[in-house]
């Protein structure tokens, strides 16, 4: 059964990526999958389910993707450090998820977008809080509120990479020197001095 709907998630994917979200159809997914809409719509209740689904799989992935390059990283402050760097070299990247992320009108819906960001949000704040959390344990961390510096460095994160609203010199990105300024702020905000 997983085998059928991933098949379906990755046809969808591939047809959203190339034509965006107004212009796929169940009927072209159907065809793309060799399969019936019935099986389809037996998997996903509606052509907007079906791309919330691939969503929030393809965020899955680049989380595992990201925390796979922290491996056995003890150190709280360490694996911040490694978490910020990882993920702004990921999200820089001109991958499908990227492109889902920027909230690109074409290739996705708003309201999905606007919704699903949120929740997925949330698991990353969520993981960002328990860093924070352990290294204040440790006494590494400032007494913060971890839920609200997560959320402040998430936001930063996203300012930083795929939401970069400003110009940004190209020759100091490629140098990481955006990323270094980045996390010297967090590193200055969190650390037990």
């Amino acid at each position: 059964m997983d085998d059928v709907r991933n098949r379906i998630l990755d046809n969808v994917k591939e047809r959203l990526d190339r034509f965006g979200f107004k212009k796929t159809t169940m009927d072209e997914i159907s065809k793309d999958c060799k399969i019936s809409k019935k099986t389809i719509y037996e998997h996903f209740k509606d052509k907007e389910d079906m791309v919330t689904c691939l969503f929030v799989r393809e965020c899955h992935k680049a989380m595992e993707i990201i925390f796979s390059h922290m491996g056995e990283i003890e150190d709280p402050l360490e694996k911040l450090i490694q978490l910020i760097r990882t993920s702004v070299w990921y999200f820089r990247e001109d991958i499908f998820i990227t492109r889902l992320l920027k909230n690109d009108e074409a290739l996705y819906s708003a309201f999905l977008s606007r919704k699903y960001h949120a929740l997925i949000d949330q698991e990353i704040i969520s993981i960002i809080a328990a860093i924070i959390r352990e290294g204040k344990e440790q006494g590494k961390f400032r007494d913060v509120d971890e839920r609200v510096v997560a959320y402040a460095g998430f936001k930063l994160f996203q300012a930083f990479s795929y939401m970069r609203t400003g110009e940004f010199d190209e020759e100091k990105d490629r140098q990481e020197y955006y990323t270094n300024v980045l996390i010297d702020f967090v590193i200055n905000a969190i650390v037990k001095k």
